[in-house]
C-alpha cells in the first residue's frame, strides 16, 4: 500500500481490539499465524488474494494489500474493501448557489492503463500463532476478517476442507476470573437493532487519499443526491444472533433483504428458574460463550451468584498512538505499536503466552 503523505503528520489515538482464533480440529503444531504466512506465499498476486462478497454481475472486493510476513513473529496485513468502477462523488462548495452541485471525478488511469479504484474501508491485523489483533473500522470488522482468513487459507489449500476456525474475545481478567470461578451463566439477555445502522455505513476515505490526480481530470455532473457504498452483512449484529438460534434450513426461508430500514429491535432472554440439568448448565455457558462475540449486539450474562457482565467486560480492547497524515495512517508505524500493545498483554498476563 503506497501513499504520498502530504502535510506534516499529527499524532492520533485509535482503538484495538484482541481476539484468539479457535479451531475446530487440532492443527498438531501449526497456528493460525503459520498457516497465513503459507497461503501468502502461495498467493502473491493481488488477483490471487482478491475475495468477492459481492455478486458476479456486481462484484465487492475485500482484498488483502500491505502485508508483513516475519518468519519468526507476526504476519501483518491491512484488509481493504472496493467496488470496481465507482466513482466519488464530490460536492461544490459554493456558498452563493441556490442549489448544491454534485460532482463525480472520474481518476484518470496509471501509466500502464491500470484503472484507479476508490477504496471504501481499511482494517489493520496482526497475527502471531493463534492471537490477533485488530483495528477495526466501520465497514470491516472481526466477521468480515474471519471470512476473509477463512477464505484464503481454504483457496491456498492450507487449511483442509473439513477444518474451520473462529475467532473469540477475551474477557478481562476479572472477569474472566469470575466466568471460570464454576458459578455458570443462569441468564442471557441481548438485544439491538436486527439491521443496526453499521451495516449501511462505510468508511470513505476523502479525495486526497485515493492517489495521485496528475493528469487531465474528466468531470462528470449527476443529479443524484447521494451514492450509498454498502455491503450487505448477513453475519453482523441480532441478525447474526438470531441465525445461531435458527438451523439453515430455517434461516434459509426468512427473507432478511426485507428488513432494511424496518427499525426492528430485538430482545431475547434466555434462562432457567430454580435449577437445570448438568447438560442443561452446559448449553447456557455455551450459549454464553457464542453470542457475547457478536457485534452491535447488547448483551448482559447473569451469573449463578447473581452478578452479571455486560458486553463492554467482554473484550480485550485498548489503545495505541499513531501518526495521522490527511487522514492516512503508515502502515509500518501501525503495525509496530500493534506489535507492542500485544506483547504489554501477554507480559502482564492478560492473554496467554500460548
Amino acid at each position: 500500500m503506497n501513499a504520498v503523505m502530504t502535510t506534516r503528520g499529527k499524532r492520533i489515538q485509535k482503538s484495538v481490539l484482541y481476539k484468539h482464533a479457535k479451531f475446530h480440529v487440532d492443527l498438531k503444531g501449526q497456528s493460525l499465524k503459520s498457516l497465513l504466512h503459507q497461503a501468502l506465499d502461495t498467493r502473491a498476486t493481488v488477483g490471487e488474494r482478491r475475495m468477492n462478497v459481492g455478486s458476479e454481475d456486481h462484484p465487492v472486493y475485500h482484498v488483502l494489500g500491505s502485508q508483513l510476513c516475519e518468519t519468526n513473529g507476526f504476519v501483518f496485513g491491512t484488509l481493504m474493501t472496493y467496488t470496481p468502477g465507482t466513482d466519488p462523488l464530490f460536492l461544490v462548495d459554493d456558498a452563493d448557489a441556490a442549489e448544491v452541485l454534485l460532482e463525480k471525478l472520474k481518476v484518470p488511469v496509471t501509466d500502464k492503463g491500470k484503472r484507479r479504484e476508490f477504496l471504501e474501508s481499511l482494517m489493520f491485523f496482526g497475527v502471531i500463532r493463534n492471537h490477533l489483533v485488530l483495528m477495526q473500522s466501520q465497514a470491516l470488522k472481526a466477521p468480515q476478517l474471519e471470512a476473509y482468513l477463512r477464505w484464503i487459507l481454504h483457496g491456498a489449500g492450507v487449511l483442509p476442507g473439513d477444518n474451520t476456525f473462529y475467532l473469540t474475545d477475551t474477557p478481562t481478567p476479572s472477569v474472566r476470573s469470575k466466568m471460570d470461578s464454576g458459578q455458570g451463566v443462569r441468564s442471557i439477555k441481548l438485544g439491538g437493532e436486527v439491521l443496526p445502522p453499521s451495516i449501511l455505513e462505510g468508511d470513505v476515505l476523502p479525495a486526497s487519499q485515493q492517489g495521485p490526480s496528475e493528469g487531465k481530470k474528466s468531470i462528470e455532473r449527476t443529479q443524484s443526491l447521494s451514492v450509498v457504498t454498502s455491503v450487505a452483512r448477513e453475519d453482523h449484529g441480532v441478525l447474526a444472533a438470531l441465525k445461531k438460534l435458527l438451523s439453515p434450513a430455517q434461516a434459509a426461508k426468512i427473507d432478511f433483504d426485507q428488513l432494511n430500514g424496518s427499525n426492528i429491535e430485538m430482545s431475547v432472554t434466555l434462562r432457567y428458574k430454580k435449577e437445570t440439568t448438568e447438560d442443561g448448565q452446559k448449553l447456557m455457558d455455551t450459549l454464553g460463550a457464542a453470542l457475547r462475540n457478536t457485534e452491535d449486539v447488547e448483551t448482559v450474562l447473569t451469573l449463578n451468584d447473581g452478578g452479571t457482565i455486560r458486553g463492554a467486560d467482554l473484550k480485550l480492547s485498548g489503545v495505541i498512538k499513531v501518526t495521522s497524515y490527511d487522514g492516512q495512517l503508515g502502515a509500518s508505524e501501525v503495525y509496530e505499536e500493534m506489535r507492542q500493545w500485544l506483547l504489554s498483554k501477554v507480559t502482564t498476563e492478560e492473554v496467554s503466552a500460548e
